[in-house]
């Protein structure tokens, strides 16, 4: 090859190598100055610290009743009721560390903690009681029962009654006037509707929700006390989760109202009664409370040692209610698990 081409092609290959590492200071540089000079993202939404949801307390004790005479308290099972020991093991152990007779009566057999059972039927077997608890019921009560229930808490039988919504494939409502209204009120099934009735407060079937303030979950709601119920005493707040609100007549007292949820149902927000009581009988538009899970949180706890207190401190008269009406439930028998176990449903 001539000297004079192997020249040129050595130029060319020089100035090749000058552009390519001219260009490449060129873009670090750019990159540098681009780096060093931009600023960081300003946007709240960013704000990993704005994120973080606000802590609820969970460090209570559901306390025992303090109440000196045992006393016998009877869980219905025998209306499909869909509820488990363990969903409410906080308030049976309550009970059971202070002493008392915690029975699941299922229409055949009443069997107890440490109790022994004997063919009955609800009128008969709250006869032999000091309090009757309700939970998410499946079937209607007799009008026997209901008057029944009724005698029992004029007679000074304690009352609990709890419920959660019910799915729009269970709402078959039906009209039961309240007592101390004027209309029908629209009940469904899955709650104890018509029993409810019969004391002036009704279970509503949405849930409540609140976007803006709520134990980490939209469904999970604040519910503040009205008044001085001995019911919320010692309770600033309880938390409650897929919560119904209640309908309560003029003389059923509001215990516990979430001011501000909206109902699933209508997306309007108001103060919704969770809680209310009329004498001897209280009614909670929620379970959730009471689970192993959520008994400590906030003032759950305080909440779920009063409704312990309020089934143990009635004064019932003895043979009430009267059983010439008493009407049978459903057979079947359920024997509880022992405090601390956990059985199905």
């Amino acid at each position: 090859m001539p000297r004079t081409d192997l020249l040129k092609g050595l130029g060319v290959f020089g100035l090749v190598v000058v552009v390519v590492l001219a260009g490449t200071v060129a873009t670090g540089t750019l990159l540098t100055g681009s780096s060093t000079t931009s600023n960081a993202v300003n946007v709240s939404a960013y704000d990993s610290d704005a994120l973080l949801p606000t802590a609820v307390d969970d460090d209570g004790t559901v306390d025992a009743p303090d109440e000196a005479d045992a006393k016998t308290i009877v869980i219905d099972k025998s209306h499909g009721n869909a509820v488990s020991e363990g969903e409410i093991q906080p308030l049976v152990d309550a009970l059971v560390r202070d002493g008392h007779d915690v029975r699941f009566y299922t229409g055949g057999q009443s069997q107890s903690f440490g109790g022994a059972g004997g063919s009955s039927n609800l009128n008969s077997t709250l006869e032999s009681a000091d309090a009757f608890v309700v939970v998410n019921p499946s079937s209607t009560y007799s009008e026997s029962e209901i008057d029944g229930v009724e005698s029992f808490a004029d007679a000074g039988g304690r009352v609990l009654m709890l419920a959660d919504p019910v799915s729009a494939s269970q709402s078959q409502s039906v009209s039961i006037p309240l007592i101390g209204s004027s209309g029908g009120n629209t009940v469904t099934p899955g709650q104890p509707t018509n029993l409810a009735a019969r004391f002036g407060i009704s279970f509503g079937s949405g849930y409540l929700y609140n976007m803006e303030e709520n134990a980490n979950n939209f469904q999970s709601v604040f519910a503040r006390p009205v008044g001085n119920d001995s019911l919320a005493s010692g309770v600033d707040r309880v938390v409650v989760r897929d919560a119904t609100p209640l309908t309560t007549s003029t003389n059923v007292t509001r215990v516990v109202e979430s001011d501000g949820a909206r109902l699933s149902s209508t997306r309007r927000a108001d103060a919704y009664a969770v809680a209310a009581r009329v004498g001897n009988v209280a009614t909670v538009g929620d379970t959730d409370f009471l689970a192993p899970a959520t008994a400590t949180v906030a003032d759950n706890d305080a909440f779920v040692s009063n409704l312990a207190q309020f089934l143990v401190t009635g004064d019932k008269e003895s043979n009430a209610p009267a059983t010439d009406s008493a009407a049978s439930g459903p057979g079947g028998i359920t024997t509880p698990s022992m405090p601390g176990n956990v059985s199905g449903p």
